[in-house]
């Protein structure tokens, strides 16, 4: 009988909910005016990228995390819409300034995966070696991933720096200078 009660008490408190807009429960929270449309999405992606675009001198987290959310959304909901990789790649690099090292490469990886193809592939590959080395530190992997991209890429106009920074990963400032000092004398 308490099974029972458990499952109609809140299930009433629910129904006996009313307001101005729809209401649905998602991840166990009351979400008003949920947005499930492409062109509310997409309205949502430009109003988050005007307010944090708008002042490039301030750069606000709090905009930035509601337009990654809203890339995230779009992405996940409209992954095939050709505009969805533009995103993924935009995502990552968000996810980048945001300091959320996993996520990024969690969206480089994406747009890689859907289509190595795509004109931002290059740049997700190498953002992806650079988020590896000089944020999770990991420096074998970075300079592994630098090289991927240079297999990849080979007339990309980043290889140099990937050739650079193959040979700069893991090293300390102080190693750098010696080695440019010792190159100049």
């Amino acid at each position: 009988m308490k099974k029972i009660l458990f499952i109609i008490i809140p299930s009433l408190i629910i129904a006996g909910c009313s307001g101005d807009g729809d209401i649905i429960i998602k991840d166990a929270e009351v979400v008003e005016n949920p947005i499930d449309s492409f062109e509310e999405r997409v309205a949502e992606i430009d109003k988050h990228s005007a307010i944090l675009f708008s002042d490039s001198l301030s750069f606000n987290s709090e905009y930035a995390n509601n337009l990654l959310a809203a890339y995230e959304d779009y992405i996940e909901f409209h992954s095939f819409e050709s505009n969805s990789k533009e995103y993924q790649f935009k995502a990552g690099e968000l996810a980048k300034a945001l300091n959320k090292p996993h996520v990024a490469i969690k969206h480089f990886n994406g747009l890689l995966e859907r289509d190595s193809k795509h004109e931002k592939a290059p740049l997700a590959l190498f953002y992806k070696a650079m988020v590896i080395g000089d944020m999770l530190k990991e420096d074998d992997l970075a300079k592994k991933t630098y090289q991927e991209f240079i297999d990849n890429y080979p007339d990309h106009p980043f290889v140099e720096s990937a050739k650079a920074s193959i040979e700069l990963q893991g090293k300390s400032l102080n190693d750098i200078v010696a080695g440019f000092e010792k190159k100049n004398s």
